[in-house]
């Protein structure tokens, strides 16, 4: 239901920009009047407004895209030094499938060119079949579950000097660093099978769930399709914290104990963004 929730308010916010794609050329008048806002503002009395016009200030944001995972590891070759016991390191853009990202929150114009942002997230991936290792020539083999996380962040979004183009009118590229935190759902390798035969009942607990930091660096392209609403597509890079190691299945002296030392992940999130101003 959260995730339905998010991805619908999404989709709302761009599909409501779409239906007004022909009138997005008027928008770069109003980009310029935006432009203009603080170059007579200090003649103004009412801070607020500029020639008896208001400037947006609430937004209301809404993304939805794909994320590749790009470096990290979700089983690692740190382990104990037994006989006849070996890793097989495995990142994770081999261990999971690839994500989906969903955002939802809003934003508030210090200035015409700069906002500050608060989103929410949920991420998910599906996991795939991997190998921890092989034990006495044996492979300890099963299936990740899925990668799921959610999480808020604050961001600053620097914006540039509108360029006319075609189609919009006019594009207007901008950079946005977030800082967060972001809750990871444990992971387990189910279906656990030790050369052919269930080990350890079946499942083994690699990582705990728990909160870790998260930092993202944008960069993205907006364009008016509304009288008030533009929508985006913007990529960068983020990254999520160190998960905490489960050491209940995988505790010192077991074999191939170590292997859940990973779990730091980078991302590249690709995203089509919707953004109503008020």
């Amino acid at each position: 239901m959260r995730k339905l929730l998010i991805g619908t308010a999404a989709i709302a916010l761009s599909g409501c920009s779409w239906m007004g794609g022909s009138k997005g050329h008027h928008d770069y008048s109003q980009y310029q009047q935006h432009n203009n806002y603080y170059q007579g503002a200090h003649q103004q009395k009412d801070k607020c407004c500029v020639n008896g016009k208001r400037l947006s200030r609430w937004n209301l944001e809404g993304a939805v895209g794909p994320e590749f995972f790009l470096g990290g590891d979700a089983i690692t070759d740190d382990i104990n030094a037994i006989d006849n016991v070996f890793a097989n390191e495995t990142s994770l853009n081999d261990a999971f499938d690839e994500g989906m990202r969903y955002e939802l929150g809003g934003s508030y114009a210090l200035n015409p060119n700069r906002k500050v942002t608060v989103m929410g997230s949920y991420a998910e991936a599906d996991g795939d079949n991997v190998s921890l290792g092989t034990i006495n020539g044996d492979a300890l083999t099963g299936q990740f579950s899925d990668y799921q996380r959610y999480g808020v962040e604050v961001g600053l979004r620097q914006y540039f000097t509108p360029t006319p183009a075609p189609v919009f009118g006019s594009v207007r590229p901008y950079v946005e660093g977030k800082v967060g935190a972001a809750h990871v759902d444990d992971i387990v390798l189910t279906n656990a099978q030790l050369g052919g035969a269930a080990y350890n009942g079946g499942t083994v607990r690699m990582y705990e769930s728990g909160w870790v930091p998260t930092a993202a660096g944008m960069v993205g392209v907006e364009a008016p399709v509304f009288k008030r609403a533009t929508l985006a597509l913007e990529t960068g890079i983020r990254y999520t914290g160190v998960m905490e190691s489960d050491t209940r299945d995988l505790g010192p002296g077991v074999p191939l104990a170590g292997t859940n030392n990973g779990m730091e992940s980078w991302t590249v999130p690709v995203q089509l963004r919707g953004r109503y101003r008020f």
